[in-house]
């Protein structure tokens, strides 16, 4: 499946169930895209994931459902290698090795660590602290040079090129230093029109719930909070309704310009969304149905593109352990 000729892609993605519309206009996108013309390794976080999950049964679901998501919107594994990342122990051998490159005080002013110890106080473990560390053994493990991820890991990125840049300085030049690579859509706002959409929020629109359901999330989106009455002009720039339109038709600048005018009112124009997502993602939805019915498949791909690693994450740490010093 990989090939050294291809500029080599990786990207990890916490294992939070079914993806969502943020996921994928954020992120998905491009996983998809680069499993052409790219070396293409793809990667449910679940070690990442026991940072603020405690639930065993719960996390092997949600990898599960990530996997079968992935499959549904288009990623191929016979273009691209998806693995869970626990099925590669050598990620967390790496990311200790790294650490001892690392000044506490890098990953202390992450902004992710500052927003979990706000949001969970009461679980500020270890692990969240050191978690960029891992994020970099991820990467480098693999020598990857691109990572499609959504603007949100923009710090942890610019994190791990310091992490590269230490490591290198210290034992000679090995390992790549990682770019991120983003879609034209790096934050997708949730339907509070305020914040990230994220399942933690509770501001999602499902790309597999039943219809109904994401009809009623589509028709609750927060637009333009200064639009009061429907003949009153609207701002599509700041709507976050008429930001998603640019992404599921091509004719986002006439919708624009109808709520500009108060030709359209929200309500038309979130209907018309929810009409045009749902026919966007319905082959991904009967693509999903189709690998439910197949028993094992989607453990099958992990196996095996785990197994199509092992060479390559050996090799990585076989020359880490020596310029260290070990073995």
């Amino acid at each position: 499946m990989t090939t050294e000729t291809l500029p080599r892609v990786f990207s990890g993605v916490q294992p939070s169930g079914l993806p969502h519309v943020g996921n994928y206009l954020g992120a998905f996108r491009n996983y998809i895209a680069m499993q052409d013309g790219h070396d293409a390794i793809y990667c449910i976080v679940d070690y990442h994931a026991l940072t603020s999950t405690h639930d065993s049964e719960l996390i092997r679901r949600n990898t599960h459902e990530m996997a079968l998501g992935l499959l549904a919107l288009g990623l191929d594994p016979e273009k691209a290698v998806l693995f869970r990342q626990s099925d590669r122990p050598e990620h967390a051998e790496l990311a200790y090795l790294l650490s001892t490159v690392v000044p506490v005080s890098w990953v202390e002013r992450t902004p992710s660590f500052k927003e979990k110890k706000r949001t969970q106080p009461d679980d500020v473990n270890h692990a969240l602290l050191t978690y960029p560390v891992l994020q970099t053994a991820d990467i480098a493990i693999y020598h990857a040079r691109y990572v499609p991820v959504g603007k949100d890991q923009a710090a942890h990125l610019e994190l791990a090129r310091e992490i590269v840049r230490a490591w290198n300085a210290r034992y000679g030049d090995y390992f790549v230093e990682p770019e991120a690579v983003f879609t034209d859509s790096p934050v997708v706002r949730g339907t509070d029109g305020v914040q990230k959409m994220s399942k933690s929020l509770g501001n999602v629109v499902e790309i597999f719930g039943d219809e109904a359901v994401i009809r009623k999330q589509i028709m609750s989106m927060v637009t333009d909070t200064q639009r009061v009455l429907r003949t009153d002009p609207g701002r599509p720039e700041v709507c976050n309704v008429c930001q998603l339109h640019r992404f599921f038709g091509d004719d986002y600048e006439l919708i624009w310009d109808g709520e500009r005018t108060a030709r359209t009112g929200c309500v038309d124009t979130k209907r018309l969304l929810a009409d045009r997502m749902l026919t966007f993602f319905a082959e991904a939805r009967e693509r999903r149905r189709e690998l439910e019915a197949k028993p094992g498949y989607v453990e099958e791909v992990l196996r095996a593109g785990a197994e199509t690693l092992a060479p390559m994450a050996a090799e990585t740490l076989r020359v880490v352990r020596d310029r260290m010093g070990l073995g």
